[in-house]
């Protein structure tokens, strides 16, 4: 059922407390085409948590408690992704290493000096975005973000057996993609119409990025990875919006 299914992406990608109502442990095909609507919920949470903080305490608060809340709403997830790939996808190793590298729970490197960059820009354009906008600014990149991910699932095979192969084996739904498509549209629509453009362009460079990013693999894609691009883009999405002229 789609509610169910909208519920175990929620379970699966938050740490909203649904896991009762959920399918299972992990999500189907279905349930990952609702990744960007999880997205748009944690992005507004988020957002509303630092715009209700505003009120009581200075602003490089309301910029720690909106950086926070993204990733701590997660679980963090895709954040947990981007480590991992920071490590395996920079290293000049073979493709059987590069998975084996992505399945380490220790960090090296690449992924330090990746993340302390990311968290740079991401909290110069949390600090530089009208406080009063943060639940839309958030919602939107939130979810236009995941939005990539939905796509790239249609056009990359999963990189290695396992229980998640049949969730991207298996395509997402049309309808929910679509109705994913129109939710980013629409938040884009509600703050201006250079949010569309930034939607299409933050599309376009997800799907180059799988594209690019499946050949470090041998020609598919894994979970981290796509955390990577998500947190990518949403990082993006936060500091284009926050310099758009």
């Amino acid at each position: 059922m789609p509610l169910r299914a909208f519920v175990t992406a929620i379970s699966y990608f938050s740490i909203l407390p649904v896991g009762r109502f959920a399918d299972g442990p992990a999500p189907d095909a279905i349930a990952l085409a609702y990744l960007p609507f999880v997205g748009a919920i944690i992005g507004a949470l988020a957002g509303g948590a630092a715009l209700a903080v505003s009120f009581v305490a200075p602003h490089p608060i309301v910029v720690a408690v909106a950086f926070s809340a993204l990733i701590l709403l997660t679980g963090a997830i895709h954040l947990d992704g981007f480590l991992d790939s920071s490590d395996a996808l920079f290293a000049s190793v073979s493709v059987e290493r590069r998975l084996e590298i992505l399945k380490d729970p220790r960090h090296g490197t690449f992924a330090i000096a990746n993340v302390l960059v990311l968290a740079s820009l991401w909290l110069a354009a949390l600090w530089s975005l009208p406080v009063a906008l943060l639940p839309l600014d958030l919602a939107f990149a939130a979810a236009s973000a995941r939005f990539g991910t939905v796509l790239n699932a249609y056009r990359i095979p999963y990189a290695r057996a396992g229980a998640l192969t049949l969730v991207f084996e298996t395509k997402p739904a049309p309808v929910v993609v679509i109705f994913a498509a129109l939710l980013c549209a629409g938040l884009g629509a509600a703050i201006g119409w250079h949010a569309l453009v930034i939607l299409i362009g933050a599309t376009i460079l997800a799907l180059a990025l799988g594209e690019r990013l499946k050949l470090r693999l041998g020609g598919g894609l894994v979970g981290d990875v796509y955390g990577f691009i998500v947190v990518c883009c949403e990082a993006g999405i936060a500091l284009v919006l926050a310099t758009w002229p």
